[in-house]
């Protein structure tokens, strides 16, 4: 049987049935966005990354002029954006260890001139920890972190030197660590160690490997004041000469670090040091970006900082390798017997 409507029938079918028609178009109409986010999904940034950075000259002096149009950052090899460029004053937290080993008997006076520069040059809020260092079971904390300069320079007299098997990696360590965990979570200061030896380590409970390890995972610069002019600089048939292990070891901490090294061979070269670290202990360059490496499986993410100034002669930046997504923690079995 064919059933036929009038005009008023249809027209009044539509009208009973408009609700249902209105919420199957809003119901589609709503999923549409779901869909079209199934079909085309969207890449997320990778972390953003922050450092700080030092710029010297070919004379190895730190600069302060430097622009960010300047600055060029690679994450592998790939080009980021730099959307942070600022200088960094913040206060520092930083510990002074001085070798007191036999071997540098004849070097102390000097290094403690050093240490007391480093502290008369403190700004408010800069805190300073002293330590001095023989072997791995001579690693004595002279004075606490504090503000007080008065305080940390009459502890200077506290320095003395003794016997025992130098434990230059242990000593670092162990600095390194104290400077990372006083006062962690406050994000206002930077933290950095200032090491003053020859950088003979003849027995150290920790390896290199492990150093480097712990510099890696913390924010912590390391300067180096290197005065090796008194190690043996003769090689051996297979082996490099104890000053060559001693300048390899001191280049691979300020490396691994962002830190900065100076070997001194006499006083004025100690004296350049020093206002060089006085001044990059307060002043320095913090930059970021976004980064766009969100793809990869590496957990060590590697960095290439580079200065273009056109014209003039080439400049440095100095800033940490990389950086950890997820920092390592360092556990009893990272601690490897080192041969002395």
């Amino acid at each position: 049987m064919t059933v036929r409507l009038s005009l008023v029938e249809l027209m009044e079918t539509i009208r009973k049935q408009f609700p249902i028609l209105l919420v199957i178009v809003s119901c589609l109409s709503l999923c549409a966005p779901i869909f079209a986010q199934e079909q085309i999904p969207q890449k997320q940034a990778g972390p953003a990354v922050r450092l700080n950075l030092i710029i010297t000259d070919h004379s190895n002096h730190s600069l302060d002029d430097v622009r960010q149009e300047e600055i060029q950052i690679l994450e592998g090899k790939v080009p980021q954006t730099l959307s942070v460029f600022q200088k960094d004053e913040r206060p520092v937290d930083y510990v002074i260890a001085i070798d007191a080993s036999g071997s540098f008997k004849d070097l102390l006076a000097p290094a403690l001139d050093a240490a007391k520069t480093v502290i008369d040059g403190n700004r408010q809020g800069d805190e300073a920890l002293l330590m001095s260092f023989i072997s791995s079971d001579k690693i004595n904390t002279i004075s606490a972190f504090t503000s007080d300069k008065s305080k940390l320079i009459d502890s200077l007299k506290r320095f003395k030197t003794g016997m025992g098997q130098s434990a230059v990696i242990d000593a670092i360590y162990v600095a390194v660590k104290a400077a990372a965990e006083y006062n962690a979570v406050d994000s206002t200061v930077r933290r950095a160690v200032i090491l003053v030896s020859d950088g003979e380590d003849r027995q150290s409970y920790y390896n290199t490997d492990a150093l480097v390890k712990l510099l890696q995972a913390t924010n912590v610069q390391v300067f180096v004041i290197g005065i090796v002019t008194q190690l043996d600089d003769q090689n051996g048939i297979i082996r490099p000469s104890p000053r060559a292990v001693a300048e390899t070891l001191l280049k691979r901490v300020a490396q691994e670090s962002g830190g900065r090294l100076f070997f001194s061979r006499s006083h004025d070269d100690l004296t350049r040091a020093t206002a060089e670290i006085v001044h990059d202990l307060h002043t320095q360059y913090l930059v970021g970006y976004q980064s766009t490496n969100s793809d990869s499986k590496e957990n060590f993410r590697k960095i290439q900082v580079k200065v273009v100034r056109t014209p003039g002669p080439e400049l440095t930046a100095i800033t940490r390798p990389g950086y950890f997504i997820n920092p390592p923690v360092v556990k009893e079995n990272d601690k490897k017997k080192s041969k002395g």
